[in-house]
């Protein structure tokens, strides 16, 4: 090592340590901040849950208001509707909530008033039959629904004047329910202690939001859903402010450092380095002559670049005739590729051809019944007019069904010439519904489990193709080995940089010495007669090379699993 790389590496070395210096003495003041503001957060977290008390004690008042109502007790024995409508109607918009119940000894509801559909049937939202007449105690829990958490309160019906003990069966239940949806949950969040969401945080993380869950029991004290509480860290966020200030400080301090740098650098390496590109762009020895008697990098290297030009016409021809033969080879390697991929094709519409004349044996016997029915009643004079056209509406409705059979395995294999936006969940129901013709009474079910809301953006035909290539050979696996109760299973899902595929099945698997070979091509685990070799390899070069993806196989649980993962680029 020279003494200039030396000099340059230590002084860099110190500038480095002071930094770090700085950096560990901000981290201890900062995890000394962050414990302050986890315990002011725990306060805060306090005060929230005092806050859901206060919203919620309104309706467990008017629960009890209600239950000890002696009118409502006579309405749970005598169940007159035009007492109801009189004194019920309008209680949800009076008292804020979103449904309101009055339930018998039996459980059946006598009345009930709600202002969101999801509502309307009480039992789909917790079992009534936990409801317990002898229980004097109001019940406060949470239901889950798809549209977010409703909050009950339960209070069991007693007259006002009546001695309750625990002998006393309730005549009835007054049922309040307040739903939290996104407006309740703003209406939280802006009383300014923290956010509320039902729902974990989907903004990135950082240290100037602190997160506390509340746990939403239900009727049988059971977790059915989190409250999650977003406090805003403000010490942190002042701290770290002061810190880039210093770190500001810090570079303004080594400024002039850097001018020596500058200095040095531009001395013993920009100018040597400047010599070596004008030698190296006009092809001349002239500029590197004062460096050749040098004993050090730039003495090497301009002896090196000095050999290089007394070689440049030998190089000029060996890197030619290296261009060309590379040329060959790409060539070469693509017209195979195409030749590959036609085959390939050509396999896949064999299978189209089995696929279309199985979907058509069906309507075709029924159009011959159709025409021997109407050759049958016109020779007996039974053919009214009515009932020809009637005939032949049947034939129209069939030959139509026919048609779009042959628009839909059309369009599956016409080629995509530009990426277009596609749900992944509708391409692996296209790729199933084209191959159903070809597993009819073979005793194949298929399992699909992919969300609906997965959508890409690519080459839809070229990714179904593969998904028909794997179905293909699952399903021959299965039929060749006759496995009973077939079953191929295709599962959709997101990762955080990635969209992973799995096709697998239970047809028993490749042996693991031709594993490691199934893509490569013209290679098969068929019998002679049953395959090409070329599905799998072409499957190969379209997600790796269309896609910019990969594609494995696997053998497990009794079956082969092929796992495709797609960089999420390709989603919307």
């Amino acid at each position: 090592m020279s003494v200039k790389s030396s000099f340059l590496i230590l002084t860099m070395l110190a500038f480095l340590i002071s930094i770090g210096f700085e950096l560990i003495n901000w981290s201890y003041e900062r995890e000394e901040v962050n414990v302050m503001a986890e315990q002011n957060a725990q306060e805060l977290v306090q005060g929230f849950k005092q806050l859901l008390v206060l919203k919620s004690d309104p309706f467990k008042k008017q629960a009890l208001d209600y239950a000890a109502w002696n009118d409502l007790a006579n309405f749970t024995e005598h169940k007159d509707p035009s007492w109801a409508k009189d004194n019920l109607d309008g209680s949800i918009v009076q008292f804020g909530i979103n449904a309101f119940y009055v339930l018998d000894h039996s459980k059946k509801i006598l009345f009930k008033e709600v202002d969101k559909s999801f509502l309307e049937e009480l039992s789909t939202l917790f079992p009534l039959a936990l409801l317990d007449s002898s229980n004097a105690e109001v019940l406060h829990f949470y239901a889950k629904t798809p549209q977010n958490i409703v909050e009950f309160y339960v209070t069991p019906i007693h007259r006002i004047d009546e001695n309750v003990s625990k002998d006393s069966l309730a005549k009835g239940f007054v049922i309040i329910a307040k739903h939290w949806d996104e407006p309740f949950l703003q209406e939280l969040s802006s009383f300014g202690i923290a956010e509320a969401h039902l729902s974990s945080f989907h903004e990135p993380q950082n240290d100037y939001k602190i997160t506390h869950e509340i746990p939403l029991l239900g009727i049988q004290n059971e977790k059915v859903g989190t409250l999650y509480l977003h406090l805003h860290n403000q010490m942190s966020k002042v701290l770290d402010k002061y810190g880039a200030d210093d770190i500001k400080l810090s570079f303004l301090n080594t400024f002039l450092l850097m001018i020596v740098f500058t200095l040095l650098i531009t001395k013993f390496i920009s100018f040597p380095l400047r010599d070596i590109t004008t030698a190296l762009n006009n092809r001349s020895k002239e500029p590197l002559r004062k460096y050749l008697l040098k004993e050090n990098e730039y003495g090497a290297i301009a002896t090196a670049v000095c050999e290089s030009f007394d070689n440049k016409e030998e190089l000029e021809c060996f890197n030619k005739n290296l261009e060309q033969k590379v040329h060959d080879e790409v060539e070469n390697s693509r017209l195979k590729d195409r030749m590959l991929f036609q085959q390939s094709k050509l396999a896949a519409l064999g299978e189209m051809l089995g696929n279309i004349s199985h979907q058509w044996r069906q309507p075709l016997n029924t159009i011959s019944v159709v025409i021997s029915k109407i050759y049958l009643d016109s020779k007996t004079n039974k053919l009214t007019p009515q009932m020809l056209e009637d005939e032949i509406m049947k034939l129209r409705e069939l030959i139509q069904h026919m048609s779009s059979t042959i628009d839909d395995f059309k369009d599956f294999f016409k080629p995509d010439k530009e990426k277009v936006v596609f749900a992944l969940y509708k391409s692996i129901e296209e790729s199933i519904r084209i191959t159903d013709g070809g597993i009819a009474n073979k005793d194949i079910v298929f399992h699909v489990d992919c969300p609906s809301e997965i959508v890409m953006n690519g080459f839809k035909k070229e990714l179904s193709h593969v998904l028909l290539v794997l179905i293909n050979n699952a399903k021959d696996a299965i039929i060749q080995r006759e496995i009973e109760h077939g079953a191929i299973t295709i599962k959709g899902y997101a990762q955080e940089h990635y969209i992973i595929i799995e096709v697998s099945d239970n047809g028993g698997g490749v042996s693991e010495e031709q594993l490691p070979h199934i893509f490569d091509p013209f290679f098969t685990t068929k019998e002679p007669t049953g395959g090409n070799g070329t599905g799998l390899y072409m499957s190969k070069q379209i997600i790796e090379q269309s896609m910019q993806g990969s594609i494995n196989a696997a053998n497990e649980n009794g079956g082969l699993v092929v796992t495709i993962v797609l960089p999420r680029n390709n989603e919307v």
